[in-house]
């Protein structure tokens, strides 16, 4: 746990000094998202305490502390997600995550990823190495994106992405609710693709502290 959340800081300690040295350890360390991802790798690391008794104080001051973080800073990490090292959470409010994910994945606010609604999905999303999800956009439903995909704003995806790519917009599709049981959505709203390199996780952090 101690090397994932190193890694984890080592992130949020860049976007710091890019506004100075002083003091960038501490601004790092009271960042919104930083304390979200602190408190998610210990709720991980609560789960590989053996025997299972003795993790349950661990879980009792996990689940408490989980309640104040969802209220006052808008952010659920799951306790199922599997998010690698290096998770970058900018701003804060409506942030959503349960997924699986690589190694320095970036999010900003409004971003949802989990199962899609209705009972139509079974799984969560798996994400790459270096996925960078911008601010509003959702990745629904048993969906794969590869390493060093960019999501644009707003953008809703529901279809695999291969790696190194950028999708943007979210089109809309308006139909009848009594057609719900007999359309299939999951072809709806997912952004068009387009190859592009991937942003380095350093850039694309001083792109969205720069943004905020």
């Amino acid at each position: 746990m101690l090397e994932t959340l190193r890694q984890d800081f080592q992130r949020y300690h860049r976007v710091a000094l890019t506004t100075g040295p002083r003091l960038a350890r501490l601004r790092a360390c009271l960042r919104y998202g930083f304390i979200a991802v602190c408190l998610h790798r210990y709720g991980r690391w609560t789960r590989t305490l053996r025997p299972r008794w003795l993790s349950l104080p661990f879980k009792l001051i996990y689940a408490i502390l989980k309640i104040p973080v969802e209220l006052l800073l808008g952010i659920d990490i799951s306790g199922n997600a599997n998010i690698g090292p290096g998770l970058y959470i900018d701003h804060f409010g409506g942030i959503f995550l349960h997924c699986d994910a690589g190694r320095n994945l970036s999010v900003t606010q409004d971003v949802t990823l989990g199962y899609k609604g209705a009972g139509r999905s079974t799984r969560w999303p798996r994400l790459g190495d270096d996925v960078y999800i911008g601010a509003g956009a959702k990745v629904i439903g048993d969906v794969s994106i590869g390493d060093g995909v960019l999501i644009g704003a707003n953008t809703v995806v529901t279809k695999d992405v291969p790696a190194h790519m950028r999708v943007v917009g979210a089109a809309i599709r308006i139909s009848p609710l009594e057609c719900l049981e007999r359309t299939d959505l999951s072809g709806e709203g997912t952004a068009a693709a387009s190859p592009s390199s991937a942003d380095t996780p350093a850039r694309t952090e001083a792109t969205m502290h720069a943004n905020g």
